[in-house]
């Protein structure tokens, strides 16, 4: 029984996207059902996206279209511009036949098998995840609870790779909490969805080991069995990323690792833009442009303060 595997994302990520799903299905020892939560693809971007996961292990294909108007009262950040991750809310929108499924980020090289998760028991439990390096590498996080209400920042997990149970998502109205979470807590969220999802699945998330979302920043000396998480703003398909060249692993490990994927794809022999680094330059000018939300958002907080101390 092939294991359903979605995703969701902008044509921001494209390259990414084609990497991760190319990459699971190498890694897998049986049929995969792709479905990626698509916002503004045009039918080439989908078209391209179907030859790049032409593989033995790929069973089907299928785009569900995410309009903007699902994502407009969603906040943007510096860190996190695009709200097409708020995405994977609307997850609820896969066949009702379907009562587990992966969630994939588009920032992953995945070197597991996805088919042993058939047999995972989740007790109570709604969510499989791994605990944020954030919080496995340092001793308290209290600012984390505090921001939040969180019981204890242990239980705090990284969203990029996440195990559903699809039937009590839909049972328990996950989407509406989710969505009003977001929403009333506009200024606290950092992480935009992640601390949402933390916030609705506290004491409902079955911890997994850290060799299913590993970050590239641990720098795991073999990638086999395991997801590596290419976690932080700045992607292998940026230009941005050959700064990280002269730590040799980024370049030996991850971009080598990455660009041999893509090379397997229809985007084979697309490199970023670098033009002497002034591809660089012109990335990190559009990145710290603010968005509408971060105006919005720094009005709201600076009201509050002024309110909070008089």
């Amino acid at each position: 029984m092939a294991i359903d595997v979605v995703l969701s994302g902008d044509r921001r990520v494209l390259w990414g996207l084609a990497v991760t799903v190319c990459s699971a299905l190498e890694a897998s020892s049986g049929g995969l059902n792709i479905y990626v939560l698509a916002t503004a693809f045009t039918e080439k971007d989908k078209d391209d996206l179907r030859k790049s996961w032409t593989h033995h292990n790929c069973e089907k294909v299928e785009f569900l279209e995410i309009p903007d108007s699902f994502l407009k009262d969603f906040r943007s950040t510096k860190y996190l511009k695009s709200k097409s991750a708020y995405s994977r809310y609307f997850i609820g929108l896969l066949p009702a036949s379907i009562s587990r499924c992966v969630y994939l980020d588009t920032d992953l090289l995945v070197f597991k098998d996805l088919t042993q998760i058939a047999q995972l028991d989740f007790g109570t439990n709604i969510l499989a995840a791994v605990r944020d390096v954030s919080v496995r590498t340092r001793p308290s996080w209290p600012e984390l609870c505090e921001r939040l209400g969180l019981k204890s920042e242990s239980s705090y997990f990284n969203s990029g790779f996440l195990i559903v149970d699809l039937d009590a998502w839909r049972r328990e109205l996950i989407e509406q909490k989710l969505i009003r979470v977001s929403v009333e807590k506009f200024d606290q969220l950092d992480s935009q969805d992640q601390d949402a999802l933390n916030i609705v699945f506290e004491g409902r998330t079955l911890y997994l080991d850290v060799a299913w979302n590993i970050s590239q920043y641990e720098r795991p000396k073999s990638l086999d069995n395991h997801i590596v998480h290419l976690i932080g703003s700045i992607k292998p398909w940026h230009a941005r990323y050959a700064a990280k060249f002269e730590i040799p692993y980024f370049k030996n490990t991850i971009y080598d690792t990455f660009y041999r994927f893509l090379d397997k794809t229809a985007y084979r022999g697309l490199r970023p833009l670098r033009l002497g680094g002034l591809g660089a330059v012109i990335e990190n000018l559009k990145a710290g442009w603010p968005t509408r939300d971060m105006f919005v958002g720094k009005i709201r907080r600076t009201v509050a303060k002024l309110q909070r101390a008089n």
